[in-house]
């Protein structure tokens, strides 16, 4: 779990048993303090990472924007016509070419995303996309993908022309291990940023999002 999860998980369950031992009706005057120190405290330590000033809402929805269609295109990949034959014709894949294409480029834009926000946002998940391709690399530089010193991925098209189309299923297909990391890691994205946002549009309260 990252940093920024953690920092959240704590505070969303000190907030709770707060709540719950101040349920009665007329309430404590002390534990409303407590409760209010706390959420106050909290929102100083999302502003410390980055991540509620309302000036940044326009980057961290372009992350979660992002991050979103990198998911999507990694989903698309796991559409099985795309590693096979049409019956009675020879197998062609232009379509598993383009989808993976796809993929790179949904993941460099998330990257590039990332990089603008900065700050802990960037350092975490950046650092769980790196983590999840280097568990991987081999199999990525089998098919053709490698990884540059700006932490985009960049493909050799001849390579990944070449190479097998089972082999990029098994890399990229939604049962695999690198498919599963980068959910997480998307899932991760998409919570935090939408707490921040909530943060910082004043839509946050002690009792959770306020919808």
């Amino acid at each position: 779990m990252s940093t920024i999860n953690n920092s959240y998980e704590y505070y969303q369950s000190s907030q709770g048993l707060l709540s719950l031992l101040n349920s009665k009706k007329s309430g404590n005057a002390l534990i409303d303090q407590i409760i209010s120190n706390n959420d106050l405290k909290y929102q100083q330590k999302m502003e410390s990472m980055g991540l509620s000033s309302s000036s940044s809402n326009s980057k961290y929805k372009n992350v979660d924007k992002a991050a979103t269609n990198l998911l999507d295109a990694l989903s698309n990949l796991a559409d099985k016509s795309l590693y096979e034959a049409e019956s009675g014709k020879e197998y062609d894949n232009a379509d598993l070419l383009k989808g993976v294409t796809n993929f790179v480029t949904a993941y460099n834009s998330t990257i590039t995303n990332l990089t603008s926000c900065g700050g802990t946002l960037y350092n975490t998940f950046q650092s769980e996309f790196l983590e999840a391709y280097k568990a991987k690399a081999e199999d990525f530089a089998n098919i053709g993908i490698t990884m540059s010193s700006d932490n985009k991925l960049v493909i050799d098209q001849e390579k990944l022309v070449a190479a097998n189309p089972e082999d990029i299923k098994a890399l990229l297909g939604s049962t695999s291990s690198y498919y599963k990391n980068i959910a997480s890691t998307v899932d991760s994205i998409d919570t935090i940023v939408n707490k921040a946002m909530a943060l910082s549009s004043g839509t946050y309260s002690s009792s959770g999002l306020m919808l």
